[in-house]
């Protein structure tokens, strides 16, 4: 054994967890095979009451056993442009933290560059930002940072079906499969 296995934790099921103010994407891999995917949709009129949807329906999900695991990838909150949605996102993940907190999960914080470096999809390399720029002359800055992040998002969601059928075709689901992936190879021995 190395020392980066010693680093690693022991874990048979792994749990990739991709969460928003709107829902949690989820993925499940036992002993490095694919188990199952899936999202639950939060509800609510605003951000308190999905707080408590997100809450309850996490607790459902490891009360019914699914979401019930040795260790639990969970990709890093990232700083939206609006510090307003950062503070609800900063909401949610907590809620949905302190259920697997509670229910005696180790939850690990896998930041997002990280786990999709892992499966071969880093940021946009400088010649294929260009070929956006050829390909479709003349548009916004924006437009092509959008267009950057659809292809980005389509490159994870080929990876995932590589191992689930996602039949939403869902971007979390596919980010939450990058992520139980990545720390199902990287992160557990």
């Amino acid at each position: 054994m190395n020392y980066t296995d010693l680093t690693k934790r022991k874990a048979g099921r792994v749990i990739g967890i991709d969460c928003s103010t709107n829902s949690l994407a989820y993925a499940i891999f036992e002993h490095g095979k694919p188990v199952t995917c899936g999202e639950v949709f939060f509800t609510g009129a605003d951000i308190y009451e999905r707080l408590n949807d997100a809450r309850r329906k996490t607790q459902a999900l490891v009360d019914a056993g699914l979401l019930v695991g040795d260790y639990v990838g969970m990709e890093a909150a990232i700083a939206a442009k609006s510090g307003a949605v950062t503070i609800k996102l900063s909401y949610v993940y907590g809620a949905v933290l302190a259920v697997l907190m509670q229910n005696k999960m180790e939850v690990q914080t896998v930041y997002p560059i990280t786990w999709q470096t892992y499966i071969g999809n880093p940021n946009l390399k400088k010649h294929e930002k260009e070929q956006l720029r050829v390909d479709h002359p003349g548009r916004k800055a924006s437009w092509y940072q959008n267009e950057g992040r659809k292809m980005r998002k389509q490159r994870t969601l080929d990876f995932a079906k590589q191992y689930f059928t996602i039949a939403s075709n869902s971007d979390n689901v596919g980010d939450a499969v990058g992520i139980a992936y990545y720390t199902s190879k990287e992160l557990t021995r």
